[in-house]
């Protein structure tokens, strides 16, 4: 390798250091700021000077002109601060927020485009405004990439056809260019919903994260152990193929194999261990979000987080950030009501919003909980027969606990007006959707009038699981384990037929049955042995099959972009035969292939 090329990797690699290092410390100023807001520690605000002042530094030495610019502005700022010259209201902080934000969108640019992106201008001279205030030229903030410009960027659209359909909106002023271009079906509802995601989070997942260098020790250690293992099943191999099938090189095979067990088993833990990652990464944004809404919506909110430590694996982490933010976005709008509402109902003008996490056995328990309103099960039930999802007489057999569950029917909103996180009929179901593809599961308690609290309840990773392994007619199944609460031998008696469909009378309990022969299309018409009774939430359903097989510990295989939308199936996983067997999507089993959906909800929700 030539001096150049060396010089080349050792810059890409600062710059990666750089990058991560950087993020970092900018959630971290996030987070102070907010703080300090409330209570200006003068240790915390040294703290945000210090980290500004290391992102400058760097990203001048680096030839990132534009992001050392605006550190330098906001360090001038927090210099200010720290004298005592400047006290921080929100003024202040709503454009030290701004800034900061501004810094860690060019942190994303130098990651995905190697340069910055962002115009800092107009915040700079903001930052500027606050130094000296006789000057207050207001300067807009940047807006968001049209949705024109993300459409021609994904090549979606051309150019021309751009500019055709901006000339249609200057004659149609009351369209947005996004009802004019699937008018004229240039793009699909699809594509366009994929584009206005892409304008709203403009975010790119992270792809790298710090390990404990004692996890790392750990697995060389355990590496090395694999390859004496591997090292003596090669000698034991060499034996056998020489003939020497004797007692002691069998004996000895079995040593070999137990040994590989073990090490396979610590190997896994340890990866295992070192892909968690502690949910404060999901939790340190929540204090910004709630200053920020409590502001929009004149709100007083006390914050109160437990649990931060808790650790999740990556993945979960960032599936789980959409759906908890907006848990607790709504417990904002029109969970806790605003102080002088709150003083009316005899309670204190500050709300109270508490976010907990803890660990309990194989999983992650995360509960949010406010004392605001509560939900109106009347309004709730209104809106559930308005829309013809059940009758006055259907919803008069459900218990409270039954009745609270008619949350997360989609398309269900009891606000009384639009706002930007709720009222539009989409929410609680996205959130129990989602918490249900990562296989857990989401309840929710209230109070009328007092609180509420949702409870969402998840694995620890996604990529290994224990499975009941099945057979359906020809065809084996892996079934999560963490979904099955027992089994039922099938005997006369058991199965009634409700409406044309089949259900289970257990314990004075009917539970609808799925046959997976009809749901999947199987010819041959066995008849099923077992019925594996399966729970999702306060959704119980019973799975008929032919036989079980038995436990087993799967490792979780994507299908590829081809099979990946098959209802019903999650991935795929590879046993010791060999054999590819898939792995059943118990959510997705319960929603496609149940019984009839009121019946559905009387018997399960």
């Amino acid at each position: 390798m030539d001096d150049q090329a060396l010089q080349n990797d050792e810059m890409r690699e600062i710059i990666e250091e750089f990058i991560v290092e950087s993020g970092e410390l900018m959630d971290n100023v996030i987070q102070d700021i907010v703080v300090i807001e409330q209570n200006q520690d003068e240790e915390v605000v040294n703290s945000i000077f210090r980290a500004v002042h290391t992102i400058k530094g760097t990203a001048s030495f680096l030839g990132f002109n534009a992001l050392s610019q605006l550190a330098h502005k906001g360090e001038d700022v927090l210099g200010v601060i720290r004298k005592g010259e400047m006290v921080i209201d929100q003024a202040v902080a709503d454009i030290l927020l701004e800034s900061f934000d501004l810094m860690k969108a060019m942190i994303n640019d130098i990651r995905d485009n190697g340069s910055e992106n962002h115009d800092a201008s107009g915040v700079i001279v903001r930052l500027s405004d606050l130094l000296n205030p006789s000057k207050k030229d207001p300067v807009e903030p940047p807006a968001k990439k049209k949705i024109g410009e993300i459409l021609l960027e994904e090549n979606m659209i051309t150019r021309s056809e751009l500019d055709e359909m901006l000339k249609k909106q200057e004659i149609e002023k009351d369209k947005k260019i996004g009802e004019i271009v699937v008018e004229e079906k240039l793009v699909t509802e699809a594509q366009l919903n994929k584009a206005l995601v892409k304008q709203k989070t403009q975010k790119a997942e992270e792809q790298s994260i710090r390990i404990d260098v004692k996890k790392l020790d750990d697995l060389m250690n355990l590496v090395g152990e694999l390859v004496l293992g591997k090292n003596r099943l090669i000698l034991v191999n060499s034996l056998v193929k020489k003939g020497e099938g004797t007692e002691a090189v069998f004996d000895n095979l079995t040593d070999v194999a137990n040994y590989i067990e073990a090490i396979t088993n610590e190997l896994q833990l340890s990866v295992m261990r070192a892909r968690l990652v502690p949910i404060s990464k999901v939790f340190n944004k929540i204090p910004r979000m709630v200053r920020d809404l409590c502001s929009e919506f004149k709100k007083d909110i006390e914050l109160k987080m437990e649990g931060e430590e808790t650790e999740l694996d990556r993945s979960l982490i960032e599936a789980l950030h959409d759906p908890l933010i907006h848990i607790i976005r709504n417990s904002v709008d029109h969970g806790v009501e605003i102080p002088d509402h709150r003083i009316a109902s005899g309670k204190r003008p500050k709300g109270l919003l508490a976010i907990r996490a803890y660990n309990e056995g194989n999983h992650i328990i995360i509960e949010i909980f406010d004392d605001g309103k509560g939900i109106n099960m009347q309004a709730v039930k209104d809106k559930v027969r308005e829309k013809g999802i059940m009758s006055e007489a259907e919803l008069a057999t459900l218990s409270p606990k039954e009745a609270m569950n008619l949350v997360f029917i989609p398309g269900l909103s009891t606000a009384q007006k639009l706002s930007k996180v709720s009222g539009r009929g989409v929410g609680m179901d996205v959130v129990r959707t989602n918490i249900e593809k990562m296989n857990g599961q989401a309840h929710i308690d209230s109070e009328e009038g007092k609180w509420t609290k949702l409870t969402i309840k998840l694995p620890l990773t996604l990529a290994i699981m224990h499975a009941l392994i099945v057979k359906v007619s020809h065809e084996i199944f892996a079934i999560p384990l963490s979904t099955v609460t027992e089994l039922v031998k099938i005997q006369e008696g058991l199965i009634k037929t409700v409406d044309k469909k089949e259900v289970l009378v257990f314990r004075n309990t009917v539970i609808p049955i799925v046959d997976l022969r009809r749901a999947f299309f199987f010819n041959r018409n066995d008849d099923g042995g077992y019925l594996v009774i399966c729970n999702i939430g306060e959704k119980t359903i019973g799975i008929k099959v032919h036989s079980v097989i038995g436990q087993e510990e799967v490792v979780i295989k994507p299908l590829g972009e081809f099979l990946k939308d098959i209802k019903g199936i999650s991935g795929a996983t590879i046993r010791g035969d060999g054999k590819v067997i898939l792995i059943l999507d118990i959510p997705a089993v319960i929603l496609n292939y149940s019984m009839n959906r009121k019946m559905h909800q009387v018997v399960n929700e």
